[in-house]
């Protein structure tokens, strides 16, 4: 794939009308259909960093946090708090709905799980502290599990509807950033620090397999929808696709102008990756080709949510603010035409 150059990329993103793309002064360029700014919280004089998103099923709600240690949950439709949460006494790095909008789960640097209910902002049961700081979490499709992963190997399992710990496994690395259940819930990933990704069937928890997949220290895994095929992308500044199956590589595509830090599949065609460049990137993952280019933010974008059912996408920065887009469905027919595949992984 032909990546745009660093100083054509900056300066594309300069240019960019706030909130649109960096495509010069394109009277179609999207523009975000929200931004959210955060006030100041609890401990903070000034706004709070986002390096937490998530959006509810069905895209009516969605929930922030950062480094004042409170989680919010937002209207989706008018940008206002519906309720305000607080019990982490510490930076809050991940959050996670549950499938059925239900439940919402956080974590971060105070060691500690904390899952709430959506509809009334109630605190349900916590988890923790354990020994280190947790960095990431996911829901099992069935809603009935969720994992973590951090600054340690062990990596974390709880009943979602009583807060306690049912399952413990060991990651490849002491420093993990990526955690994902595929979406028939019978495997999970993981990977962190060492570029390592493996993979173990679920519920047994029994160990299929492990690849070197890194340049440098992974930060985010998801899912194709179809189960098969895993993306990781991080610090090295590719984003590679892997058959579960074998570990091995299909293809890769370079993101050279920043960083990744976190990654968004959205729907069956495309990935959304942001990073260190303040960009949010739209890729078509089958040619490798960037679909779109969405811009505005002013500050590294360390965390994206999509949901399905609406068709939004949620970008969460260290500029303080979050945005609400409406992503454009891929036409594989006319992305795929005259594009160059995406080189394999050698």
């Amino acid at each position: 794939m032909r990546c745009l150059r660093l100083f054509f990329a900056l300066a594309l993103a300069t240019a960019a009308v706030m909130g649109g793309r960096a495509h010069g002064q394109n009277p179609d360029a999207l523009k975000p259909t929200k931004i959210i700014r955060t006030q100041r919280g609890q401990i903070k004089t000034k706004s709070p960093v986002i390096t937490a998103v998530a959006i509810c099923p069905g895209g009516a709600q969605i929930s922030t946090a950062g480094d004042d240690h409170v989680v919010r949950i937002w209207s989706t439709e008018n940008g206002q708090i519906t309720h305000t949460l607080k019990g982490h006494d510490d930076w809050v790095r991940s959050l996670a709905f549950s499938p059925d909008g239900r439940l919402l789960a956080s974590c971060g640097d105070d060691r500690q799980v904390i899952f709430w209910e959506v509809s009334t902002g109630r605190r349900l049961h916590s988890a923790g502290p354990h020994a280190r700081s947790l960095y990431a979490i996911a829901f099992h499709p069935k809603g009935d599990v969720l994992a973590a992963v951090g600054f340690e190997p062990t990596v974390r399992f709880y009943d979602a509807n009583t807060g306690s710990q049912i399952k413990e496994l060991v990651g490849p690395s002491t420093d993990l950033r990526a955690v994902t259940f595929s979406p028939d819930g019978q495997q999970l990933a993981v990977a962190g620090r060492n570029g390592q990704i493996r993979v173990w069937s679920w519920p047994s928890g029994t160990m299929q397999l492990e690849f070197a997949a890194g340049r440098g220290r992974i930060r985010t895994l998801a899912y194709l929808p179809q189960g098969d095929t895993l993306v990781s992308a991080g610090e090295g500044r590719v984003i590679s696709l892997w058959d579960v199956r074998s570990g091995e590589g299909l293809h890769e595509f370079a993101c050279p102008a920043g960083k990744v830090l976190s990654m968004a599949v959205c729907g069956d065609n495309l990935i959304a990756t942001g990073g260190s460049d303040n960009l949010v990137r739209v890729w078509n993952w089958q040619t490798g080709s960037e679909a779109d280019r969405l811009a505005g933010h002013t500050g590294s974008i360390a965390a994206l949510s999509y949901d399905a059912d609406s068709g939004q996408i949620i970008s969460g920065s260290y500029d303080t603010t979050v945005r609400v887009w409406k992503l454009k469905p891929a036409s594989p027919a006319a992305d795929t035409a005259g594009s160059t595949p995406p080189a394999r992984i050698r």
